[in-house]
């Protein structure tokens, strides 16, 4: 099966294609100009995988949160794609991509994926590592208060931060860990899994193919209003 997988909520624009035999990736920071950079990058990984684009078998897509534009850019081109070659589309939560990369590599209990939400917030998600795909939820993708999301972390835990929520805010959780007495770390120049993308996809959709067989049904989760859709209120 070919799979394609892409995200553009967050700077690092990620771009992932798995066949049988093997799994390819963008995966940079190209400073939210994805909408500049996402067709030319996904067009050379189907080059370098000798793959056409009407031999896709799936496509997935990260839903955010996280910018408002980066989230639509890739939740209308997945959208596009899936409509035209009549393939499944699958929607991911795109901390769920990240948190999940992060399991593979870590050794500590919890994982913080937290992006910059401006107005002194964050997207953030917290898990528990655990043996399954996607790591234990224990707060799930949100628009929250960078504390909101470390109150609950025991004394004598270890958390891996990752995001640049993470960094902004490093004076915070540094406050919090003294606070509590867990301990932290903060990886600045993480990226994503494309593979892990990929796999992530593949099993949400074998465990009910009905729900990705129209793109309708996969919509962006933008997790709080816009700045234009509160001034119309």
């Amino acid at each position: 099966m070919n799979i394609l997988t892409i995200d553009t909520a967050t700077n690092i624009e990620l771009i992932a294609l798995r066949t049988a035999e093997t799994t390819l990736q963008f995966c940079n920071d190209t400073q939210r100009s994805h909408s500049v950079t996402i067709f030319e990058n996904l067009l050379n990984l189907l080059n370098q995988g000798n793959v056409k684009m009407r031999d896709l078998n799936l496509i997935a897509t990260g839903i955010g949160p996280g910018s408002f534009t980066g989230v639509r850019i890739a939740v209308s081109t997945a959208r596009m794609m899936a409509q035209i070659l009549e393939v499944p589309l699958v929607g991911l939560i795109t901390h769920d991509i990240y948190g999940a990369s992060a399991a593979l590599l870590c050794e500590e209990d919890k994982i913080l994926v937290a992006f910059d939400a401006k107005k002194g917030r964050v997207f953030g998600a917290l898990y528990a590592k655990n043996n399954t795909a996607i790591p234990e939820s224990i707060i799930s993708a949100g628009d929250y208060d960078i504390n909101f999301l470390l109150k609950d972390i025991k004394k004598g835990e270890r958390v891996l931060c990752i995001g640049d929520g993470s960094i902004l805010y490093k004076k915070e959780i540094a406050a919090m860990a003294e606070s509590i007495g867990f301990s932290y770390t903060i990886k600045e120049d993480f990226l994503p899994s494309g593979d892990i993308a990929c796999r992530i996809a593949l099993a949400l959709y074998n465990k009910d193919k009905g729900l990705y067989e129209s793109y309708n049904l996969t919509l962006p989760f933008y997790a709080r209003m816009s700045d234009a859709e509160i001034a119309r209120k």
